[in-house]
């Protein structure tokens, strides 16, 4: 299963997104792999631009797998942001939250966003840095 971060969407979504994040989102897509979660749902939908594009996410969210929030992806968040605070990293909560949720579901993220890759270090986070020459 991937866990398709909003940074990894918007470049699968942009037509002049970056090629090797399309394509590899393009792929999971088509082997009916991607997942989302509320978070990921919000970040992008909430901030469409227009009726037709907002329109047209949630019909491709509803095709793609949902992985629920609940206490024990927020427990584990709050853990991964106190272990990572304990080594000198700070990251959003919504990436900590995002993190977790992969994290309980055995999910590799597929992202373009540094903070990532700094949970991965500190955690058993699989993280896929999609940005050319990571």
């Amino acid at each position: 299963m991937i866990l398709a971060d909003s940074s990894a969407l918007i470049e699968y979504y942009r037509p002049s997104g970056d090629p090797l994040a399309r394509g590899t989102v393009a792929e999971s897509v088509a082997a009916d792999s991607v997942a989302i979660n509320g978070s990921i749902q919000v970040e992008l939908m909430a901030f469409a631009s227009r009726q037709v594009d907002h329109d047209n996410l949630a019909a491709d969210f509803r095709a793609f797998h949902w992985l629920e929030l609940g206490r024990t992806q927020f427990d584990l968040a709050a853990d991964l942001g106190f272990r990572l605070q304990q080594a000198g990293v700070t990251v959003p909560a919504t990436d900590l939250i995002i993190a977790a949720s992969a994290i309980h579901s055995n999910a590799t993220l597929y992202h373009l966003d540094a903070h990532y890759d700094q949970i991965a270090q500190h955690s058993t986070l699989k993280a896929t840095n999609l940005r050319p020459g990571s």
